[in-house]
This record gives structure tokens, C-alpha cells and sequence, in this order.
């Protein structure tokens, strides 16, 4: 169900307030805010509870403001565009204290090449995983994953079944695949292809 509506407040500016449920999640509602086709924030609604407020950053000084307008506690969903590619930052504040982070990086075909998870260890926010998705035309074939020290540990042949790869195998006479073509997944970094 999708319930949209459009209006223009005495300073010209469009906003529109879309409300979405799903037949799979029937207890939830979900509202999004946008004031002239930019999404301000989103709203989750749990059994007609509020459940939690994601606003949205498009530069390092939104996040700056809205942590400080939020009292230091806030869901910000950061959205910025690097080498062509989407990178969305799912960031998490308390008492402006980052907390929790999540990164996704999206190619021109919203395929999900990248994604980081942070957590708090020791104090320091850490990152502990990181998997890369490779697409050939819109279709995943590989997913990568890595050890903590950014090199990758497993290769995942998505399309064809028991043919995963251990990184360590690359270069013998165990498997046919190569780096060649395949650098932006040989590390966990670099987030964003270079090219």
C-alpha cells in the first residue's frame, strides 16, 4: 500500500509525504518527507508507534547540524556520489558519540558492490566486515569476503554452485581465476573503484 501526497507551503517549496506498507511487514509503517525531491527524513512506525526518525545528510555539515539539532542522539543516513558510484553511510550518534556505521556503495544499476559494518571496540569504531558483491550484466557472480587486515579470504562463485574460491589458491593450479580485471575486490579497500 502507498498512500502519497504533494503540496506547496507559502515559501514555494514542494514537499511530499509518501506513507509505505508492506504485505510482508504488515505491522509496520514507513513515511517519507521530502521537501523538492530531496528526501529529509524517514519515519518507522511499529504497530502505529513511532520507532525511530532517519534523517538525511547530503554533505558532512547536515550531519554536524542534525546531530547538534537532535541533542547528539540521531539515525543519519548520509547519501554522496564518488567515481559514479552511490555511497550511503548509515550513521548512528549518541550523545554525539559515533556509535554504529554502515556503509553501502551502489553501482549505476543500484547493484550493491560494497559493504562495511563498524562497531565500537575498545572505544574505537572498528570496522568488522566488509563484503564486495561483482556484477556482469546486472547479475551477481562473485561475492568476496575478508580477513580483518583487508585481504580477501574467500571468493564466492554466486551463479555456480561449489565452485568458491579460497584467496589463497589464487595463482596455483587449484583454480583458473586471476586478479586480472578483479583489483578493486583483491583488498577491502578501496571502498569506491577508482574508475
Amino acid at each position: 500500500m502507498e498512500d502519497i501526497h504533494h503540496y506547496t507551503n507559502a515559501n514555494g517549496t514542494k514537499i511530499t509525504i509518501e506513507k509505505t506498507k508492506s504485505d510482508y511487514l504488515p505491522d509496520y509503517l514507513f513515511e517519507t518527507y521530502s521537501e523538492n525531491d530531496t528526501i529529509i527524513h524517514k519515519k518507522n512506525y511499529i504497530n502505529g508507534e513511532l520507532s525511530n526518525i532517519a534523517f538525511y545528510a547530503y554533505s558532512e555539515a547536515d550531519i554536524d547540524r542534525l546531530v547538534n539539532e537532535q541533542n547528539g542522539t540521531a539515525s543519519i543516513t548520509f547519501i554522496y556520489t564518488q567515481n559514479a558510484y552511490q555511497v550511503t553511510e548509515d550513521l548512528t550518534y549518541t550523545d554525539h558519540i559515533l556509535t554504529d556505521k554502515r556503509i553501502t556503495v551502489t553501482d549505476a544499476n543500484a547493484n550493491i558492490i560494497c559493504y562495511k559494518k563498524y562497531e565500537p571496540k575498545e572505544g574505537v569504531l572498528t570496522c568488522v566486515l566488509t563484503d564486495k558483491s561483482y556484477y556482469k550484466d546486472n547479475v551477481n557472480i562473485y561475492d568476496f569476503e575478508y580477513y580483518p587486515d583487508s585481504s580477501c579470504f574467500m571468493i564466492t562463485s554466486v551463479q555456480t554452485y561449489q565452485e568458491d574460491i579460497f584467496a589463497w589458491d589464487i595463482g596455483t593450479d587449484a583454480t583458473d581465476f586471476t586478479w586480472n580485471g578483479f583489483e578493486y575486490y583483491q583488498n577491502a579497500e578501496p571502498l569506491v573503484p577508482e574508475k
